[in-house]
């Protein structure tokens, strides 16, 4: 305590059983901490005025996993994410949604290397799926729009 206020590193149990524990500054977690809801989810790393800033590492239940860069609260910068159903997405965030380039890797062998904007293939990029076809060129909220090649496996092609 500091003047009245939680000071260092300590321990806050909440009315509705999340815990943090970790370091305090002006009464607010601030600094390194890890915060575990009362479902078992957890998040690790940096805290500013309360809320998830910087650096840290989040799990929730089902095994999905997200380690990379917050700002205010929220997933923002370089991350990756990992379903728990396999698939991994590399890449920028924007205020909680896939935005800027990045690489997605579904788990059926599906993937993508381009350009998205709000969870959505927008902009240049590249779709491959496991069979060996491929697609590259330009997507509209998630649908090939413009100019495109498409190569299928057996070396047939389509551009324009």
């Amino acid at each position: 305590w500091y003047y009245n206020k939680a000071e260092g590193n300590g321990t806050f149990w909440h009315a509705e059983g999340d815990v943090y524990k970790g370091e305090f500054r002006n009464d607010m977690a601030n600094g390194y901490g890890e915060y575990t809801h009362i479902n078992g989810s957890k998040y690790r790393g940096e805290f500013k005025d309360d809320v998830q800033e910087g650096h840290g590492e989040e799990e929730w239940i089902d095994g999905a996993k997200y380690v990379g860069a917050y700002k205010d609260g929220m997933k923002h910068g370089y991350g990756v994410y990992k379903w728990a159903n396999g698939s991994v997405y590399k890449g920028n965030w924007e205020i909680n949604k896939i935005n800027g380039y990045g690489e997605y890797h579904w788990s059926d062998g599906r993937t993508y290397q381009g350009y998205w904007l709000e969870n959505n293939m927008h902009g240049q990029g590249v779709y491959k799926w496991a069979d060996g076809r491929k697609y590259e060129g330009e997507y509209v909220n998630d649908k090939k729009q413009g100019f495109g090649s498409y190569t299928y496996p057996d070396g047939r092609s389509y551009k324009g």
